[in-house]
């Protein structure tokens, strides 16, 4: 397994956008649209949960053909672990969109997420990569379980909810119908919008034909 990328490669051959500087919250992000109005899923399949995966560093290609076929020798298991992934990432998204309302997040939630944790960390270790340039979590004892990646997703939420520097500025963006989160990391944390080239461009032609308008 290799470590999540930094979202500064060519998007072009990309399926899903990251914009949001924490894996957890690109991983909130598979829901386009606002949830409770006009939303739409992204992950309609466990294929689609391992593109996802693999675009995020969770898992590399080989990984992902391996995974992939083991699913298909049991797809009622990987029709359940995909309904684990899905539970959980709604889970993490109600827990942060309470913490940055100022609200407590539900014990149901976060029983979700520790759930989780001790289900998949236990199986997790942190290891030197091959190629001896840092480290990487490795799932232990041969080969990985087709819920693989859900390990390293609770533990991106947990420690950002731990992060006393970064989760003050979780941020949900403010288009109209966007209700995508992000860690405002700008100098004077004033970022409105999970990316400027869509949310942000739009809410800027919206304003220019208001004004001219009046």
């Amino acid at each position: 397994m290799v470590d999540p990328v930094s979202v500064s490669e060519d998007l072009r051959n990309k399926k899903f956008r990251f914009i949001a500087g924490k894996l957890c919250l690109d991983y909130c992000n598979t829901v386009g649209g606002k949830r409770g109005a006009i939303s739409r899923e992204k992950l309609n399949s466990y294929d689609d949960f391992l593109s996802w995966s693999e675009e995020a560093g969770l898992i590399n290609p080989s990984e992902r053909t391996a995974l992939r076929t083991k699913a298909g020798t049991d797809p009622a298991k990987a029709a359940s672990v995909l309904s684990r992934a899905l539970i959980l990432r709604e889970g993490i998204y109600r827990i942060f969109l309470a913490t940055l309302e100022g609200a407590a997040p539900s014990g149901n939630d976060l029983g979700l997420l520790n759930s989780e944790l001790a289900r998949l960390m236990g199986r997790m270790r942190i290891s030197s990569d091959r190629n001896g340039s840092g480290f990487s979590w490795q799932w232990a004892g041969g080969e990985a379980e087709i819920d693989q990646p859900l390990g390293p997703l609770a533990h991106s939420a947990a420690s950002l909810l731990a992060s006393p520097q970064d989760l003050p500025h979780v941020h949900q963006c403010r288009g109209d119908n966007c209700g995508w989160l992000f860690i405002d990391s700008s100098r004077n944390h004033s970022r409105c919008w999970c990316d400027m080239r869509d949310c942000g461009n739009r809410a800027k032609v919206r304003r220019h034909r208001q004004k001219h308008h009046l």
